[in-house]
This record gives structure tokens, C-alpha cells and sequence, in this order.
């Protein structure tokens, strides 16, 4: 058997077992920043942590997160780290996921962007280093392809420029427009805790923080997380990025990934013209590595801030 094949069949067993772990009698949760909700004119309200001392060097660095998760449960290591280094930066819940605008109707990659340029705009930030895990990946394309005068940088970190490239993609995708209907149910609210069935069992700082974690996972809507899916199955923009190649960019490859190919990683990497940053991980990464996640993050950011010349 493939180990690609084997490695996501592990991860599809894990996500049938039960959410739970048994008690360990130690329990713990990240230390953030303060959050606050924000209201967007005419799209909603959404959870935001804006952190920006007086004293951090501009610009600041927006964060989004993946698919299914949110920018808590994405970004705890790199905000803890940041805070530590004096690095400003605000990040919020994306739409369909979390406290974000709610997935009430189809959207695109596009629209997601959008969000993010309407929270920008709202706080009167001019320009960002737009920093995208998974799915924060394509929208963080997008913004700087749409409004490439706001983007000062880019740090993309296990993602790709379209998910239909490889037969395990492919196969992922027909399984939710066949399991879709569930969703309309409530079935399935609990598929992205049991995504980390295998790693909680075997990292006992993972499982100290589990009641935190699942109670986090569990505020994302079953519904968002396959709204999201339809917009991130119908993504393409290989071959289209070229442009971007002036803004400086460093991707951050997690080697061992599962669910994001480390060959479409580089694939971004190659066509980006960015300095690759490889990271010996899953995708699951910033929840059970946070502190190696947050120290690549944070060289990738030191380096677009002050690039080589290419």
C-alpha cells in the first residue's frame, strides 16, 4: 500500500472514533491576547485579536487560518510567540468558521478575501504581511492578487494552488459533495476534533489541552466547514500568480503532510519565486508542533520583511 494512501487512511480512522480523551488530570489553555467582536457593515459580525503594541515594526501581520479550524486553534503558538517578540498583528474567525460572518449563502475564495479587506479597511490598516495556513493560503492569493498595494508580504504555510492535483484530492472531494446532504442534519459536527483522534492519543501536551481544543473546534458549524469546502474545490489559480512575484514571499513546506501534498507546496513555492521553509510535520502542525510551527512562521516573516534579492 502507497504511504500516502496509508497515512490519510489512518486519519479517516481517527475521525470515526469518539472525540473524547480520557482524563488525565492536567488541563491547560494557550495564553491569548484579547479578543472582541466586530461588526463589518453590510456582511456581519465576526471574532477578531488585534494586537498591535506602539512600538512593533510596521506593517503588522494578518493571520488566516485554515479549513475547519479557526484562528484560535491555527494561530495559538505563533500569537503567543508573537506577543513575546513585540510582532503586531490581528487575525480573525473566517466566514463559515468559528465567530466569523456566518456561511448563509454560496461564496467564493474571492468573497472570503473580501472579508479581509473590508476588516482591514474598517480598522484603517494600509498595508499587511498576510500570513495563510490552509485555506489562509488562497485568500491570502487572492487579497494580494486583487489589491496587491495592501499585501507587503506573503507567508503561505501548507497550502497549494489548487486542490484537485492529486487522486487522494480528488477522492476527498467527491466524498463531501456525497456526504453534503448530512450536513443539512447537523451529521458530521464533530469530523474536525476526531481529525486529531491519532496525534491527542500519542502527545499528552494535545491531550492536557483537549477540553479547550474541542470546545474551540466545536464553534465552527458543520455547514460552514462544507460551504468552505465547495469554495476551496473550485479554487485554481496555477499558473496565474506570476504577477505576485514582486511582493517579497516565503512558504512554509510541512514535509509530512497529509492532507496538502509537500510536492503542490513546492509547486507554490516554485511558481511564487519564494524562499521555501521546510517543516518535518503534518498538517496538523500548529495544534501539535505549536512551538516549531511558530518559530518557522517566524522566519519566514523575518524574511519577507528583509528579502534577498532574487
Amino acid at each position: 500500500m502507497d504511504d500516502e494512501v496509508r497515512a490519510m487512511r489512518q486519519r479517516l480512522f481517527a475521525a470515526l472514533r469518539p472525540a473524547r480523551t480520557p482524563a488525565s488530570g492536567r488541563t491547560a489553555a494557550p495564553s491569548l491576547p484579547p479578543g472582541r467582536l466586530i461588526t463589518l457593515p453590510g456582511r456581519g459580525e465576526l471574532f477578531v485579536r488585534d494586537h498591535r503594541p506602539a512600538d512593533a515594526i510596521d506593517p503588522p501581520v494578518l493571520l488566516l487560518h485554515g479549513w475547519s479550524w479557526s484562528l484560535d486553534v491555527n494561530y495559538f503558538g505563533v500569537m503567543s510567540r508573537f506577543v513575546a517578540d513585540r510582532i503586531g498583528f490581528l487575525g480573525y474567525d473566517q466566514r463559515g468558521h468559528g465567530r466569523g460572518l456566518p456561511a448563509d449563502r454560496p461564496f467564493e475564495i474571492e468573497d472570503l478575501a473580501a472579508d479581509a479587506l473590508a476588516l482591514l479597511d474598517l480598522l484603517g490598516i494600509g498595508k499587511v504581511i498576510v500570513s495563510g495556513y490552509s485555506l489562509g493560503g488562497p485568500v491570502a492569493l487572492h487579497l494580494a492578487l486583487s489589491h496587491p498595494d495592501r499585501v507587503a508580504g506573503l507567508v503561505l504555510a501548507a497550502t497549494a494552488l489548487n486542490y484537485r492535483q492529486t487522486l487522494r484530492d480528488r477522492t476527498v472531494w467527491r466524498v463531501l459533495t456525497a456526504t453534503t446532504p448530512l450536513a443539512r442534519l447537523g451529521i458530521g459536527s464533530s469530523i474536525s476534533a476526531r481529525y486529531f483522534g491519532l496525534s491527542r492519543r500519542t502527545s499528552p501536551d494535545l491531550a492536557a489541552m483537549w477540553p479547550w481544543l474541542r470546545g474551540e473546534l466545536a464553534r465552527t458549524p458543520v455547514s460552514g466547514v462544507f460551504a468552505t469546502g465547495r469554495a476551496v474545490s473550485r479554487y485554481d489559480l496555477r499558473h496565474r500568480v506570476a504577477g505576485l512575484r514582486r511582493i517579497p514571499a516565503a512558504v512554509v513546506i510541512t514535509t509530512h503532510d497529509t492532507v496538502c501534498h509537500p510536492r503542490t507546496q513546492q509547486q507554490l513555492a516554485d511558481q511564487l519565486e519564494a524562499r521555501s521553509f521546510e517543516l518535518p510535520a503534518d498538517h496538523d502542525a500548529p495544534v501539535v508542533r505549536p512551538a516549531e510551527f511558530a518559530a518557522a512562521v517566524t522566519a519566514a516573516i523575518a524574511h519577507v520583511r528583509s528579502p534577498s534579492p532574487k
